[in-house]
């Protein structure tokens, strides 16, 4: 079977046993915790914790996974990657252990025709209840079942959340890979492809049981490289049918032939290997960047820039390989294709940066190695890796080239407080109100039930009063809180929308709602100042959003969706919304382009969703499975999570998005629209900011007073402002350019004079004087021309005082006095301590500066007599 083969007979097999299949969920993961999807249960971790109801009770699914902490290990063995693919069957609450090892089996015997002969199985070293179902519900005898600990058999993702004991499946690959006895003695030889995640309790972050799951889950992976490995019968990963068109695209781009040598082996399968993983990363939407999940990206894409110039090419290497991912693996990620452009330039564009600054890199090491005796600077290397992008073991390898031995324990030190950092701000807690909190409301209160697509004010119950503590009995005047109730018309934040705010009314009390925000998932909080009175658990009030907050807000996102389409229009398919903030009367819109919006491109754009808003689009919205909603053309956003069960905002014959924000009900309802702001915001990302409706009224009303008071003052009409500004331009220019040859003149006479008025020391001229000059630069400018016209044996020692009252003091000597060992510093700094400063530089030249320019003559004495002594 090839790779297609494989990952479609899984899921059609779990399909015929009553799971519903769900696509892979996009590689950057609606949990804060993690920076990227590194399993294929993350989608589905708030089904297993019970803070939301699954699509059903079973489901089966493919999910891209990407996890880079063994990134150093990629090619250099069989068996780790930074992308794979990860084929799951998962119950919620239904069936259990029993089921999930009959089938395991089933499928992996009956289906895949693996020889039961072959296969063993381990179990966690205290789960005698999944031993027993093995040897009742399969063929493995006992000898072939082992027990692990829990570095083996217990799965979780390493930070808090959900985990339970694990069954695995190994297959044995012969004698050829080593000695017998089972996984626990050779787990090369005994290849583990199919693991069982029987998940059943709750976890922090560091391994403690906080108890049991709501209910008892299974969650299981079959890697689907790994498996390949097997059914193909080759001897490792790259060798599968996706990883040999990989190869051969690399060895043709760099000149080299896989198999001929093991270094440029290792090369190829890295160029390989991270192409693949870089490709998936921007199509999701990564961008590189220099923290968080881009830095990942940025650090894979110059991996492959480094190991294609060991392989002795400089050509680029990225856009042959993206197109060689795209065509292996299309077939189960036809978005790849629809992403081929912006892959296409973000991976060139990354890869053209990091050719320029590998030479930087290398010039700063071969710095460190003139001035070393036998070791490599730990901190120099460290410095190469997080300013330049070297991989350490390349800045090891230059230095080993030059004799040199890396100091890798700085090296790693300095790496380890980086990862801690990391860790830290990875880590969710802003000390507000902690998880456990929000589950205790919801369990008190049930799931938020939205209802502000059709209204504005609601009755409801205040089911539950929180704060970072825990659930409170009362709030009264004055205090901050949140608040949870089972029904609501408040919008909580999302989609890059703001929350609305408005008032929450009781008999008692009255609290003003400063902000609405989801709180874990299926429900939602608001937080609140109680303004008036007092207010308890389970009375009654009326929820009353702010209209013209959310009314405003509305616009701007209805403007959000206009401007994407005629972004796209314009630009290309690839400004695709990387991100955005929809507030009332503004909106912002981050995507993905490799130069600066034109101003004739912008006015484009800014003509266009005018035009359009003036035509009056209906503005519709409809709920549609989301299979259906993406084969009727509705664009789904990076990194967005969307149900089996969608909303589709649909604006005219432009626009269709998937989106459970608020809208317009007509386009005309958005009022105007101006871009206000084009700009960078990092590496090929750009922003865009615009104003709209009231908001966008006042901005235009403002401009045209700018506009008329500009005329007002030229004396012209506002329609011939602008030529009039550009002609006195001009003419001031070049009247600046008069002044300043004027200014040169005067300056030269000045230098002139003070040259002939030079004292004689020995043979050497000195010069010492106040000037008048405008700033440091002509006080520069006249002591370089004293020193030419003198030519020979000259100290020029020069000060002036600022409109600010402060001193400026300089000293240049002629190159010959130099090479007597005459300092110019020794001279002006003494002179600086006068007027209350320092001098600075090296060289023939020194310059000072003082907070005290009264005292300027008297530093001008010190510095002639110091002068003086200096060539006398």
């Amino acid at each position: 079977m090839d790779t297609n083969q494989i990952r479609e007979t899984f899921l059609s097999f779990y399909e015929e046993k009553g799971h519903r299949r769900i696509d892979s969920a996009p590689l950057i993961p609606n949990d804060p915790t993690l920076l990227l999807n590194v399993a294929g249960m993350v989608p589905f971790k708030p089904f297993f914790l019970g803070d939301a109801e699954p699509p059903a009770p079973r489901v089966t699914s493919f999910q891209k996974c990407v996890r880079t902490n063994d990134i150093e290990n990629v090619g250099r063995t069989t068996r780790h990657l930074t992308f794979f693919e990860m084929l799951g069957n998962f119950s919620f609450g239904d069936y259990f252990k029993r089921d999930a090892i009959r089938w395991a089996w089933e499928l992996s015997t009956d289906v895949y025709g693996l020889d039961p002969e072959k296969l063993w199985v381990t179990v966690y070293e205290d789960d005698d209840e999944a031993e027993q179902l093995w040897l009742e519900e399969t063929d493995v005898p006992a000898e072939r079942i082992q027990r692990l600990g829990v570095e083996d058999n217990y799965w979780w993702t390493h930070n808090a959340g959900p985990g339970g004991p694990c069954s695995e499946i190994y297959y044995d690959r012969g004698p050829a890979w080593g000695e017998e006895g089972g996984p626990a003695v050779n787990d090369e030889r005994y290849l583990e492809f199919y693991n069982l995640v029987f998940m059943q309790y709750e976890l922090d972050d560091d391994f403690n049981e906080l108890g049991p799951l709501p209910k008892q889950n299974v969650d299981t992976g079959l890697g689907l490289e790994r498996l390949a490995v097997i059914l193909q019968d080759v001897e490792d990963v790259f060798h599968t049918d996706v990883f040999a068109a990989l190869l051969a695209r690399a060895g043709e781009l760099t000149g080299t032939t896989y198999g001929e040598d093991e270094d440029a082996d290792l090369s190829l399968r890295i160029i390989a290997e991270h192409a693949r993983t870089s490709t998936f990363l921007i199509a999701d939407g990564v961008l590189p960047a220099k923290e968080g999940r881009g830095y990942v990206l940025r650090r894979l894409l110059r991996r492959v820039v480094r190991h294609a110039r060991l392989l002795g090419t400089d050509a680029a290497v990225m856009p042959g390989m993206v197109d060689a991912v795209i065509e292996a693996m299309k077939g189960g990620y036809p978005d790849l294709e629809k992403q081929r452009e912006l892959v296409e330039r973000v991976a060139t564009a990354e890869e053209a940066d990091f050719s320029r600054v590998i030479a930087s890199g290398l010039a700063k090491a071969e710095e460190v190695i003139e001035g070393s005796d036998d070791t490599f600077s730990g901190d120099v290397a460290f410095e190469l890796h997080d300013t330049f992008g070297f991989p350490v073991d390349l800045t090891a390898e230059i230095a080993e080239d030059a004799g040199l031995t890396l100091d890798r324990d700085r090296f790693d030190e300095l790496m380890e407080e980086q990862r801690q950092r990391a860790r830290a701000a990875a880590k969710k807690g802003d000390g507000g109100v902690p998880d456990d909190v929000y589950r205790a409301a919801a369990e008190a209160v049930g799931a938020t039930d939205f209802l502000g697509y059709e209204q504005l004010e609601a009755e409801a119950t205040l089911g539950a009063l929180l704060a970072p503590g825990g659930l409170l009995e009362g709030a009264s005047e004055g205090d901050t809180l949140e608040v949870v109730v089972g029904r609501t018309p408040f919008y909580a934040e999302g989609g890059g929308q703001v929350g609305d705010h408005g008032v929450i009314e009781t008999e008692t009390g009255r609290l003003r709602v400063v902000d609405t925000q989801p709180a874990i998932e299926g429900v939602q909080t608001h937080r609140v100042v109680v303004e008036a009175g007092e207010v308890r658990p389970g009375q009654q009030a009326m929820l009353s959003v702010d209209t013209d907050y959310r009314t405003a807000t509305a616009r701007s996102h209805s403007a959000t969706h206009i401007l994407h389409a005629t972004m796209k229009e314009v630009l290309g398919d690839h400004a695709q919304q990387a991100g955005s903030l929809v507030q009332p009367g503004r909106l912002r819109f981050d995507f993905p382009h490799f130069e600066s919006v034109t101003s004739d491109q912008l006015a484009d754009i800014e003509r266009t969703i005018n035009r359009r808003v003036l035509h009056n689009p209906h503005v519709t919205t409809e709920v549609m499975p989301l299979d259906e909603a993406k084969q009727a053309g509705a664009v789904a956003n990076f990194g967005d999570k969307y149900g089996q069960v969608v909303r589709v905002v649909t604006i005219g014959d432009f626009s269709k998005e998937l989106c459970g924000g608020t809208h317009v009900t007509t386009g005309a309802g958005v009022g105007p629209i101006y871009l206000v702001r084009e700009e960078s915001i990092g590496s090929n990302t750009r922003r865009i900011e615009a104003v709209t409706g009231v908001d966008a009224h006042r901005y235009a009303r403002n401009e045209m007073q700018v506009a008329e008071e500009v005329a007002r003052l030229l004396g012209a009409p506002t329609d011939e402002a602008v030529g009039r500004v550009q002609s006195l331009m001009e003419r001031l220019r070049g009247v600046e350019k008069e002044l300043e040859k004027v200014r040169a003149q005067a300056l030269a006479g000045v230098a002139r004079s003070l040259a002939e008025d030079a004292q004689r020391v020995d043979g050497t001229a000195v010069v010492t004087a106040e000037v008048d000059v405008a700033d440091g630069d002509e006080l520069r400018q006249v002591a370089l021309e004293v020193r030419g016209i003198l030519s020979e044996r000259a100290v020029v020692v020069l000060g002036a005082t600022t409109s600010d009252g402060k001193a400026i003091l300089i000293c240049a000597l002629t190159s010959d006095l130099v090479e007597d060992g005459v300092e110019p510093r020794p001279i002006l700094h003494p002179a600086a301590q006068v007027v209350g400063g320092g001098a600075g530089g090296r060289g023939d030249m020194v310059q000072a500066g003082g907070k005290d320019g009264s005292k300027l003559d008297e530093a001008l004495e010190v510095a002639a007599r110091l002068a003086r002594e200096a060539v006398s």
